[in-house]
């Protein structure tokens, strides 16, 4: 496909990013944490629908979204966004926020499309260390099924071994 995340190469203080969750504290916390970053330019959404209303509406760098939401949870948020046809709001960088890190979840997560994943409770360390990741974050999107998501190799276990054997897998740490 050859497109990049629509945050790549951005400064911090630049982006425009969308905290999708249902809980108003959790959106307040995040946005108290952005904001000391220096990031000036926020929206908010109270679930997946309200958060595709303004990916339609406005041009965004970044959405942090909650897993568990009502009446739209993430899977379907994310899996909308990543839709392909959706182009060029599917190349935003989405980090998911849970509660309930599972391997299922997480697998689950990055096979539709999430970007990055941050277990909460959420520090302002690891919203940083996310957003930094994604910031610098060069892989190409690529078609699989109907969606678009970003392919990643990291090395397991077995490579420091010494095995040469590379998995696709995905990291939250």
């Amino acid at each position: 496909m050859g497109e990049l995340s629509k945050a790549f190469g951005k400064e911090l203080k630049d982006l425009r990013i969308l905290m999708v969750d249902d809980n108003g504290s959790m959106r307040l916390l995040l946005r108290t944490m952005l904001n000391t970053f220096g990031v000036t330019y926020m929206r908010q959404a109270h679930d997946g629908t309200e958060g595709l209303a303004e990916l339609d509406i406005y041009d965004i760098d970044l959405v942090i979204s909650d897993w568990e939401m009502q009446p739209m949870n993430g899977r379907e948020f994310i899996r909308r966004v990543r839709a392909v046809g959706n182009e060029p709001v599917c190349f935003t960088p989405i980090i998911v926020l849970t509660g309930h890190a599972s391997r299922s979840l997480i697998t689950e997560a990055f096979e539709i499309g999430a970007t990055h994943l941050l277990v909460k409770p959420v520090t302002p360390s690891s919203l940083l260390h996310r957003i930094g990741w994604v910031l610098n974050d060069d892989r190409e999107f690529e078609v699989s099924g109907n969606i678009y998501r970003q392919p990643m190799i990291i090395q397991d276990s077995a490579m420091r071994r010494g095995k040469t054997e590379k998995i696709r897998t995905w990291a939250i740490d």
